[in-house]
Formats: C-alpha cells, sequence, structure tokens
C-alpha cells in the first residue's frame, strides 16, 4: 500500500498566489500530490487520509528546485583551474576527467546530490562526458534519492577542429587522440540504457546528451534526431556559449548555429540548450517559435568570462528558460537559491527600463516549472497542484536569512540559503529531515572523497601538463574567419 503524508500548517508557495504564500497543508499519497488543503474542511479531510501528519509549523513549502545544467563528475574537481576562457578551461577538465574511474563517479554523484539536496534542489540533468562509467554514474543517482535526468554526451568533432586553430604539429596529434563517439555505438549505448534506465524507481528519466551541435558530425547529428524522434527522449547540449563558437557559426552555417540546426530538424520542445549567451534576437525568436528551452547558467558564465545572457530579450520573445549550475569547476555551488539571486541581478546594469527586469516570481518558475520541461517533466513536476509529482522542500523562516517581515516570493529568491532548508521530499519519500540525508550516508562519502581526489589529481598529471601547453594556443583565439 502507498504511503501518505500529511504536511501541515505550512505557508505554500503555489502558482497563481502572486509573491503571497498561502497558509495550507500538502496531502502526498505514493510520489504525487492529491491534496492542497487550503480550507478548514479540506485540512481535516486531509488529516483523515494520511498515514503520517507531518506539522511544518509554519515552514515554507515550495516546489522542488531544478539545476537544468550540471556535470556530475565535476564535483571532485573543486579547486582545479577556473581561471581560464571554456576552449582553455575545457582542456583542463577533459586532462582531469580521463582519470576518473568508478568509484570516483560513484562518490561524485553522490557529493553532488548532498550538495544539492541541501539547498532545496530535488532534481537535476546530468550532462555526463564520461560514458564508459554510465552504469556508475545511474546506479549513484539511483541511490542518491534524488530526481535525475540523464544525458551521455557523444561527440566526434573537438574544439581546435570546429575553431579551425593552427596548433604546432605535437600538440595536434596529441589532441586529435582524445576519445570521439562512433554513431553506431552511441545508438546502441543510448537504446540500451532507455529500456533499462528510463523510469527506474520513478526518479530516472534517459537523455539523449550531444555535448554540442558544432561538435558532432553530420552523421552524429542524423543519429542524435532519428533516436530524438524514434525514443521520445528529451535533448540536453551546450550551444553558443562563447563568442568565438558564435562567430564561427556564422562562418560555417548560413544564418549560424540555430539557424542550421533548424535546417537539420532539431528544433523541438523536448530539446534544452545549456548556456546560448550569443545568440541574437532573430535566434531567440526561432528558438521560441519551436518551444526550445534555454537553461541560463550565470555563476559559470562569469567565471568562465562567456559573457552575460540577453535575459529581458529572450523573456520578451517567449522563451522557455530554466537555470543551472554548471560544472563544481566553473560555476562553483550547487545551490540554485545562489543562482535564482544571480537570474534576478545579472541584467539590471545593462537593461535601462526596470519594468523589463525579471521579477522574482519569473525567476523562481525558471527554477521549478521551466526546469521540469528540461526533464522531460514538464505538466509533472515543478509546483503544488493536485497531480503533480511530490518534489516538496521546507525552509525555516526563522532562520537569520529569512528572519523578518512575512516571508514573500521576493524576499524567498533573495535571501534563502541552504541553513533554512529543514526538509526535502523526492517522488513522495523523504530525502533530508532534521539536517540529515536519508537515502545515503553522507559521511561515509565526504570520509572517502579527500582520498580519491588526491590519487585523481595525481593521475591526471601528465595529461594536465598537456593541457598547459595547448592552453595558450586556444587562448590566442587563432581562429581564421573568427
Amino acid at each position: 500500500m502507498a504511503s501518505s503524508v500529511y504536511i501541515a500548517n505550512g505557508r505554500l508557495v503555489r502558482p497563481g498566489a502572486g509573491d503571497t504564500l498561502t497558509p495550507g497543508g500538502v496531502l502526498v499519497e505514493g510520489d504525487r500530490i492529491t491534496m492542497v488543503a487550503l480550507t478548514p474542511d479540506e485540512q481535516a479531510s486531509a488529516r483523515a487520509r494520511a498515514g503520517d501528519v507531518v506539522d511544518a509549523a509554519g515552514a515554507i513549502v515550495m516546489p522542488g528546485l531544478v539545476n537544468a545544467h550540471y556535470h556530475s563528475y565535476s564535483t571532485l574537481l573543486k579547486g582545479t583551474q577556473n581561471g581560464l576562457p571554456l576552449e582553455s578551461w575545457a582542456l583542463y577538465t577533459v586532462a582531469y576527467g580521463r582519470a576518473l574511474g568508478d568509484e570516483a563517479i560513484r562518490l561524485a554523484v553522490l557529493l553532488g546530490a548532498a550538495e544539492m539536496l541541501r539547498n532545496g534542489v530535488t532534481a537535476c540533468v546530468d550532462h555526463f562526458p564520461h560514458t564508459r562509467w554510465v552504469e556508475s554514474a545511474l546506479a549513484a543517482h539511483e541511490a542518491s534519492g534524488m530526481r535525475v535526468a540523464f544525458a551521455p554526451f557523444m561527440h566526434d568533432v573537438l574544439d581546435h577542429e570546429f575553431l579551425a586553430l593552427a596548433l604546432p604539429p605535437a600538440i595536434r596529434t596529441a589532441l586529435d587522440a582524445s576519445p570521439r563517439t562512433d554513431a553506431a555505438d552511441a545508438e546502441r549505448m543510448y537504446r540500451d540504457l532507455a529500456r533499462r534506465w528510463h523510469g527506474r524507481a520513478g526518479r530516472i528519466t534517459l537523455a539523449l546528451g550531444p555535448n554540442a551541435f558544432q561538435r558532432c558530425s553530420p552523421r552524429l547529428v542524423a543519429t542524435w534526431r532519428r533516436l530524438g524522434d524514434e525514443l521520445g527522449l528529451p535533448v540536453h547540449t551546450h550551444l553558443v556559449e562563447t563568442r568565438a563558437q558564435a562567430a564561427r557559426g556564422r562562418a560555417v552555417w548560413s544564418g549560424g548555429t540555430v539557424a542550421e540546426m533548424a535546417r537539420r530538424g532539431l528544433l523541438n520542445e523536448r530539446l534544452s540548450l545549456a548556456h546560448g549567451i550569443w545568440l541574437e534576437p532573430d535566434e531567440h525568436a526561432l528558438l521560441a517559435r519551436h518551444g526550445v528551452t534555454i537553461v541560463h547558467n550565470p555563476a559559470s558564465n562569469l567565471m568562465l568570462g562567456s559573457g552575460r545572457l540577453g535575459l529581458p530579450s529572450l523573456i520578451g520573445r517567449g522563451v522557455r528558460l530554466a537555470l543551472g549550475t554548471d560544472s563544481s569547476n566553473s560555476g562553483g555551488r550547487h545551490s540554485l537559491l545562489e543562482i535564482m539571486r544571480l537570474a534576478l541581478m545579472l541584467s539590471r546594469p545593462e537593461t535601462s527600463d526596470p519594468r523589463a527586469w525579471p521579477g522574482a516570481g519569473r525567476v523562481l518558475e525558471m527554477a521549478t516549472t521551466g526546469g521540469a520541461r528540461a526533464l522531460g517533466l514538464a505538466g509533472e513536476l515543478g509546483s503544488i497542484e493536485p497531480g503533480r509529482r511530490a518534489d516538496l522542500v521546507l525552509l525555516d523562516p526563522r532562520t537569520a536569512a529569512l528572519a523578518g517581515a512575512p516571508v514573500t516570493v521576493p524576499h524567498l529568491v533573495q535571501h534563502a540559503s541552504a541553513e533554512s532548508v529543514t526538509a526535502v521530499m523526492v517522488n513522495g519519500a523523504w530525502a533530508l529531515r532534521d539536517g540529515r540525508i536519508l537515502a545515503f550516508d553522507e559521511r561515509a562519502v565526504i570520509a572517502r572523497v579527500l582520498d580519491v581526489t588526491t590519487e585523481l589529481l595525481a593521475r591526471a598529471r601528465a595529461d594536465v601538463e598537456l593541457a598547459a601547453a595547448a592552453a595558450p594556443y586556444f587562448l590566442a583565439g587563432n581562429t581564421p574567419g573568427v
């Protein structure tokens, strides 16, 4: 028999309520919200139906936050190179990634889950480069108690090839030896993973994860489109993250990268695109027409010096939007609470009319229902309504960060922090209660991480030396046509 929990005496963040929180309770039966109890009669009925009644005692009850662009492996790479632009920085993260193994991947996934759960994140899109370790990663995601859309990479074009960089022969030869995805192997992998993992535990979604359009050959792009059409899976990829990528795309393809993706039949409602910083207004309009989601990653955009997303323009043109934290070694902490604040503020200095500034409610929507869309769960997740999946977060308004006037949505978006998060429910099951993660042993994970990361950094030394030798050529931007 499915479990039932009634969360009573909360202050609910609800759709249609504007900035105001609504006193009431939430009845969860199985993995779904079955009642939002606002009146005394509804509250009495919910109590009578529930097997367990949890007194929220005035806590804020909000939908779980969705980290719609994230790389789990990176949680072991904190403190490594993050002082270079993307193309040069990527050489280093690839170098460290080659040293990963089964245990490191498991720890990375669980360490990231612990950080996200403590920040009220209940779901993520894990854009996963290291395809030989997909089974380890998926097993760890299942054990984490979190919801995930798992998007293994595919790519067979390297950055120095697409950007037409002039490199010394020895460096080019070494970089050319990097692993590339074979289209037939990718097809077998995705079909097998979809059969065995898609829908597992009610929390795992398989997604297609092309690295980026420009990093896929025509044959791999054809595989991407065919699998997307036949399997109906969400698709997640990077898009024009840097000025060089955008300029080269316009030089190679008429109308640029987005126009070429449209010609290849890749733009649709199942597609989410990380970054999109250097899009033109006509590209915003094209993405809006096709229902594509752009995932805004303000922290990593700043850390890598990639640029600032034109958020007011995207909102004005009706582009669907979500939020992401990206990598630990580029964006930093995996806190959507921090990312919401950045998204709220970053476009203001460049937008003279304050009426065009993104509002707190809009930003919260990006972190909830927008993220649900990127997961492939639009209409299933991201709001407190009957029939939605029960991914919920409780925050204590009496913590120092939130204490003050009665909490509103702007108050919440501007001031909430991990210290305010008291409980997290994913798919109807408690993942965090009373300051303790319930799904796995967080202390054991943290205790093992130091040894594993020390070993990882040592194993990566030769590859890091290659990255250091190659980085100046990428940094110089020796790119014909840009």
